[in-house]
């Protein structure tokens, strides 16, 4: 009986601890996480990945059918202007140049022969004319006859005619050595391509080619990026362009760069969109956009890198986290405020948004302190204790 009563005893004596405790917790106030208002900025901003691409790049490709007989280069590898990639060979090219050096050497040789036979022919005439002139004084003083005279005329006349053949002869064959002239340089610089060459301090991206492979005419042979000029490429969900316009801020980020960020800026927009596939398979409407990258650090074409392209901002504005504004079923937005240890519930008007705060136009004043869980379900001017929110 008496452990019954003992029993008894310790079970009230728990009972009174209890409804003490609670009675002191409600004194106390339901403890709860809280933020002060106050000005901040908002920054909207859009997300996504995209790829280091040249902002310049050349794609080098062959003019002609030839063999690759050396490749100079690597892909990645640093090369310099005028550096030699690829050398080529085309036996047919190499052919026509020797049969053009023959011809043009033959057609010197004619040339040669019609200037001296021209030289020749001048002389002739000369001598023929001072003859002419020699014997018409003779024939004037009556001391040689007309057919003597006529025969000094008749020499003139046929050396003049020889001569101007002669001469046309030198001219068509001058013609023709210019024209073979003008047949070999042009073959000579088509020779000239079969040694590729890099059009620019840069770095190799592509070398398709093989040694021994038989390339065509427009065959990709190389691809090279500019030295120091790289760009962002990123796909935007076309949902996602309603803000979005050159010259926005954009930060870069990369695991590559830890935790250093990179600036650029939205240099292009493409005028359509195109279809995508995402990782998930899911066809999705995106539109390229290109972003400046003034420094590059360590990125290098191919890399993938992670955008935020900053849409709208508002600075000195007041801003909560966007956890503590409830919208009610009507549409309108409330927040519980904490004013002298109880919970008043209060409208608000809101503007922009990014991903973790909201701005504040109207209800609420500079140094207010706001439950930060908008959620909670709170008696109206129920006793709270705030915890101000880290």
């Amino acid at each position: 009986m008496k452990r019954k009563r003992k029993i008894y005893l310790w079970g009230g004596l728990t009972l009174i601890v209890m409804v003490i405790a609670a009675l002191l917790l409600m004194q106390r106030g339901q403890e709860v996480a809280t933020v002060q208002v106050q000005a901040g900025s908002i920054n909207r901003t859009v997300a996504d990945s995209g790829y280091i691409q040249p902002a310049s790049d050349f794609n080098i490709h062959a003019t002609q059918t030839a063999r690759v007989t050396q490749v100079l280069a690597e892909t990645g590898q640093p090369v310099k202007q005028g550096e030699t990639l690829v050398v080529l060979e085309n036996l047919d090219l190499s052919l026509q140049i020797s049969e053009v050096q023959s011809q043009k050497a033959q057609a010197g040789n004619t040339a040669a022969g019609a200037r001296a036979a021209v030289e020749r022919l001048n002389l002739e005439l000369k001598d023929a004319s001072d003859n002419l002139n020699r014997v018409q004084q003779l024939f004037n003083g009556g001391a040689v006859s007309l057919a003597d005279y006529d025969k000094a005329v008749l020499l003139v006349e046929t050396c003049r005619q020889n001569l101007n053949e002669q001469n046309s002869q030198l001219d068509s064959a001058r013609a023709q050595e210019a024209g073979l002239r003008q047949t070999l340089g042009q073959l000579s610089a088509k020779e000239g391509q079969l040694v590729v060459k890099s059009p620019t301090d840069g770095m190799v991206l592509n070398l398709p080619v093989k040694q021994e492979a038989v390339v065509s005419p427009g065959a990709l042979l190389a691809v090279l990026a500019v030295t120091g000029q790289l760009e962002v490429k990123a796909d935007i969900l076309s949902d996602d362009l309603g803000e979005m316009q050159v010259g926005q801020k954009v930060s870069i980020t990369a695991p590559v760069l830890g935790q250093k960020k990179l600036e650029g800026e939205v240099k292009k927009i493409y005028p359509r969109a195109e279809e995508k596939q995402s990782a998930l398979g899911v066809i999705q409407r995106r539109v390229p956009v290109i972003i400046t990258l003034p420094e590059a650090g360590v990125l290098k074409p191919g890399y993938e890198v992670r955008v935020a392209i900053e849409t709208l901002s508002r600075k000195d504005v007041l801003v909560l986290p966007r956890e503590a504004v409830r919208t009610m079923g009507d549409g309108h937005k409330e927040v519980m405020v904490v004013v002298q240890g109880q919970m008043q519930r209060r409208s608000v008007q809101t503007g922009l948004s990014d991903q973790e705060n909201i701005e504040v136009t109207s209800g609420l004043e500079s140094g207010e302190v706001v439950i930060t869980d908008g959620g909670l379900d709170l008696k109206e001017k129920a006793k709270v204790k705030p915890i101000e929110k880290v």
